[in-house]
């Protein structure tokens, strides 16, 4: 079923069977009634599920089918398995090729002279938007070789712990490259640029554009457009902005035109640090959600992120537009955000109704993956509230899947049920985690995370089996990402070869033997 590897790493997709019957495991559905199989099956026929349940209820859909469907049929045997839907990250940005010159491996490795950092304490709302004003400029600077191998990478940790659709807002990388980057990984897509025409920068007071508006919305259309042809099935795009600090009013109102006119969702970083609200006030008048209602940009499009910094009124707003909030439990503690704990809103806006999922965010070092979120998730909430069913593990999973899917607009997926997309997700649960305990999706969320995850399937392929890329070499994958960042770092961002050089001689000689 594997492919030789060709030039950057991969090979093409694997070979789908016609019938793919993945039998005997724990499959947890994440659909609308949190069904669960203790032992159960899940057939896939082509690209599309067919069939969910009991084992012998499904063995008897897998004998119903067409005798040259069934003599095709591949069998993957999941006792002592999760069976789970594949993870939808849908607020994720593309940002390996940081990882040196900021929080990489350049920097000490000892952590006792540690300063906050810009999104602690309430965060440095006008340094992050000068800094994201930045952000663009200097991808752009990738070459397409470059950006294309970054991608790569960092699109496989994402599947290889068991993310199968991925929301960009915004990368440090070419959107171009990432879309290539998806056909060649197999992992679903929506990409987009990271959007901003203008900024609140330190000492101005005022917002200051940094950018031609229509040469910004131009080039996301042209994105679009192109994404809305793509023939993979993999790649999408939707319509984002890096940070409403960063955002003119004509930039706003071009977003939601483009978003309304090729029915993609709308994502942006909005509500999601204390200080934020008194930046807004005084580079743009008003505060963030009331903003957006103003621009047109509050709907059921909305994917707000993070968004926990909100008065009543905002609260009622987002309510009443139906948006979506994606949040990145894992990722608060480490960078010294109180998202979670300091207001509360994020779990009493879901308490009221509102789509509420998770997501891993980015960063320049790898981020806690999904089932990380999850873990976060289903802690914090109980422990805010002194309720252990405040969240419930399976709670965590639908937003981790069939939530998170809602905010791509892809009832397709997030779901083992039929004539929803296969993508799915094998976890052993057969090791001293698990013993004795009859609910296994709560050992792994309390024990486990994304390095367990062992079998990841995307439209019925397996790409990754047992632990490894059926269709991908890993090795050159890694080397090619090691080569790339060193090349662009060297170039772009002034530091000295020798010392790239130092730091990543060891990995790129491992990863090539």
């Amino acid at each position: 079923m594997s492919a030789t590897p060709a030039g950057g790493g991969g090979g093409p997709l694997p070979e789908r069977a016609p019938a793919l019957l993945v039998r005997g495991g724990c499959v947890y559905t994440a659909d609308a009634d949190a069904a669960m199989h203790p032992s159960g099956s899940v057939l896939v026929v082509g690209d599309t599920i067919a069939a969910v349940g009991p084992v012998a209820a499904v063995d008897a859909a897998a004998a119903a089918l067409p005798a040259p469907v069934r003599a095709g049929m591949r069998t993957v045997e999941a006792g002592r398995h999760l069976v789970l839907p594949g993870f939808v990250n849908a607020h994720w940005h593309e940002m390996f090729a940081l990882r040196l010159p900021f929080k990489g491996a350049l920097r000490d490795p000892r952590d006792a002279s540690d300063e906050p950092g810009v999104m602690a304490l309430g965060g440095d709302v006008r340094t992050i938007s000068a800094m994201f004003d930045t952000f663009q400029d200097v991808a752009d600077g990738l070459t397409p070789g470059e950006a294309e191998a970054v991608a790569r990478y960092s699109l496989w940790t994402q599947l290889r712990s068991g993310t199968t659709a991925l929301g960009d807002v915004g990368s440090f990388n070419r959107a171009e490259a990432l879309a290539a980057a998806a056909r060649t990984v197999g992992v679903r897509c929506a990409v987009s640029h990271w959007t901003g025409d203008g900024v609140c920068a330190p000492g101005e007071g005022r917002f200051r554009r940094t950018r031609d508006t229509d040469a910004v919305l131009s080039r996301l259309e042209d994105l679009l457009a192109d994404c809305a042809r793509d023939p993979s099935g993999l790649v999408t795009a939707q319509a984002s902005a890096a940070y409403v600090t960063n955002v003119s009013d004509g930039l706003g109102k071009g977003l939601g035109e483009l978003a309304r006119a090729y029915d993609v969702p709308f994502a942006t970083h909005v509500g999601a640090l204390r200080r934020e609200a008194d930046v807004m006030r005084e580079y743009h008048g008003t505060t963030s959600v009331r903003r957006l209602a103003d621009l047109g940009l509050l709907d059921d499009r909305l994917v707000a992120v993070h968004c926990a910094f909100l008065d009543a009124e905002e609260r009622s707003l987002l309510l009443a537009a139906g948006a979506h909030v994606s949040h990145s439990p894992a990722k608060y503690g480490p960078t010294g955000e109180s998202t979670l704990t300091e207001t509360r809103a994020i779990p009493e806006l879901r308490r009221a109704g509102l789509d509420v999922s998770l997501s891993t965010d980015g960063g320049a070092l790898p981020v806690g993956g999904m089932p990380e979120a999850m873990r976060a998730a289903w802690h914090a909430y109980t422990e805010m509230y002194a309720d252990n069913t405040a969240l419930l593990p399976t709670d965590s999973l639908a937003m981790a899947t069939r939530i998170a899917a809602r905010a791509l607009r892809r009832p397709d997926l997030g779901a083992l049920e039929p004539g929803r997309q296969a993508d799915l997700v094998l976890v052993p649960a057969g090791d001293w985690r698990y013993l004795l305990n009859p609910r296994p999706l709560e050992g792994f969320l309390n024990l486990g995370g994304s390095a367990d995850v062992r079998t990841v399937i995307v439209a019925g392929r397996v790409l990754l089996e047992d632990g490894r890329a059926v269709h991908l070499d890993e090795e050159r994958l890694a080397a090619d990402y090691l080569r790339a960042l060193a090349s662009f770092s060297t170039r772009r961002l002034g530091i000295a070869p020798e010392a790239v050089a130092g730091v990543l001689a060891g990995h790129v000689r491992g990863a090539e033997a």
